[in-house]
């Protein structure tokens, strides 16, 4: 089975495609894909595809991201497409046709290949890159929302107190947003200085 396999087999997010919506997605190839599966829960859950239908408020509408404000923060060109997001919360952006993991606590651009080979590798291959054993066993049969739950680390993953394995579940919003304020703390922060991050599990 291939990724693109596993996307069509779930359901849709929405049921009618929003074309004025669809027309805002720069990538051909994202386009193609969302006329094909309008945003789905994959992976049992770990990896969210951003759909476009009626309610652009909701985290798993394409539009939702357009109007980011920390698009620039993470150095985001207005063409990146942010379609998906993964198990962690970080997001998944198609650029000239290629996809880019943005690492939400480092903002790195991380390099996962182009859309149609990414969509079209083995199952086994990508799943744990984006999260599939963890879905399988934090989400499987659950109802996890139309603001996902996703997985954080007790402590952010820069940090050398992260304890492998030991996770906590927060709402893809919420996810977003803690990663934006680490990124945004370290980025400021003077070279060697601690960052107090008493702020990352609290509610």
């Amino acid at each position: 089975m291939r990724l693109i396999d596993e996307i069509l087999r779930c359901e849709p997010v929405f049921s009618e495609l929003d074309d004025t919506a669809l027309s805002s997605v720069s990538s051909p190839e994202i386009r193609h894909l969302l006329r094909t599966k309008n945003g789905a829960l994959a992976l049992s859950g770990a990896l969210a595809l951003f759909g476009c239908g009626s309610n652009s408020a909701t985290p798993m509408h394409f539009s939702y991201y357009n109007k980011w404000h920390a698009r620039a923060d993470y150095g985001l060109d207005p063409s990146d497409d942010i379609f998906a997001a993964d198990i962690f919360g970080d997001l998944l952006v198609a650029r000239k046709g290629a996809v880019f993991r943005l690492d939400g606590e480092t903002g790195e651009h991380v390099a996962l290949g182009g859309i149609d080979v990414l969509l079209q590798q083995p199952l086994g291959e990508i799943a744990e890159e984006l999260g599939g054993t963890l879905g399988r066993e934090r989400f499987a049969g659950r109802f996890i929302g139309m603001d996902p739950l996703r997985l954080l680390p007790t402590f952010p993953f820069m940090m050398e107190q992260h304890i492998r394995g030991d996770f906590f579940e927060t709402p893809l919003t919420r996810a977003v947003e803690l990663k934006h304020r680490l990124f945004v703390a370290c980025r400021g922060a003077p070279e060697g200085a601690g960052i107090d991050c008493g702020f990352w599990r609290a509610s």
